[in-house]
């Protein structure tokens, strides 16, 4: 067996596979064929490198890429509802020719604006957390993976939201309309440039052996002691943070009940995302 076919094996073992392999056994070959003597290490260490190198800086750059894309995404989605607010217009009542469609583009842009914010939050945290690390541990980056391709593909719900309800609201008017899908069509824009780099990520991961961590990896000491290793505890203060504020807005805006129905339903919406996905997402202890 050849230096570069059992370089190409070793990265195979690597979980390094299709154009990536392709590309760096190219390059030793290339080396090779300038310097046929040259001494390029051993081929299991290399691919161990490799997988290292390559594994955690893909997935931090996509954690920090995708974090930029929302906060564009998110920006646009802001000022469409801001500028709604600032025409009078009610949404809630606007005729629709499909009111289940209309209903469902409001939907998924407010349950995907607030689990592509949180996801995308939780990444960029556990990508910063880990910065001065050369190398972040295989189940690590795997958390950091599911939590960015969660936060992206909810933020391409919450645009694809934001355009049927532009599409559906033809009694609004016509200048809303075109904002809210011109605003969508520049959200998904922007995240499609996260998912180049989340594409990148999923070809590679490193191999070092490591803890995936959890929610209190993720938050250290912004979280209170009577709360820390007690991770429901915490999603249940944070919900119950959420109906209180929500209510509050509701009693400024003189409209009491809907605010604590609002804060409510927000708050059960937080309860059901954390059960759901924060074994995904690394939010538990691995004990739990």
């Amino acid at each position: 067996m050849t230096y570069l076919e059992e370089l190409g094996h070793e990265l195979t073992r690597a979980g390094i596979g299709g154009r990536l392999r392709g590309r760096i056994l190219a390059e030793f070959s290339d080396h090779l064929s300038c310097d046929p003597e040259a001494v390029l290490g051993q081929p299991a260490a290399l691919a161990r490198q490799f997988a290292d190198d390559l594994g955690t800086a893909r997935v931090r750059r996509a954690a920090f890429t995708a974090f930029g894309a929302l906060a564009v995404a998110g920006a646009l989605v802001v000022a469409v509802f801001a500028a709604t607010a600032h025409a009078g217009i009610a949404l809630p009542k606007v005729h629709a020719p499909s009111q289940a469609l209309f209903d469902l583009g409001m939907v998924l842009v407010a349950f995907g604006g607030q689990v592509a914010f949180a996801a995308g939050v939780l990444a960029v945290l556990r990508a910063l957390r880990g910065r001065r690390v050369g190398v972040v541990a295989r189940d690590e980056a795997v958390v950091m993976r599911r939590r960015t391709a969660v936060a992206v593909l909810a933020g391409l719900a919450c645009l694809v939201g934001l355009a049927v309800i532009g599409l559906e609201a033809n009694h609004a008017a016509s200048w809303w309309r075109t904002l809210a899908l011109a605003a969508a069509g520049a959200g998904v824009c922007a995240i499609a440039v996260a998912l180049v780099h989340l594409v990148e990520a999923l070809e590679v991961l490193p191999l070092a052996d490591g803890s995936a961590g959890d929610i209190f990896d993720d938050l250290g000491a912004l979280v209170p002691m009577p709360l820390r290793g007690r991770p429901w505890l915490l999603a249940a203060t944070v919900a119950g943070g959420i109906a209180v504020i929500l209510a509050v807005a509701g009693i400024l805006q003189s409209d009491p009940y809907d605010g604590a129905l609002r804060g409510l339903l927000d708050g059960l919406a937080c309860l059901a995302g954390f059960g759901l996905l924060g074994g995904y997402l690394g939010l538990l202890p691995a004990t739990a």
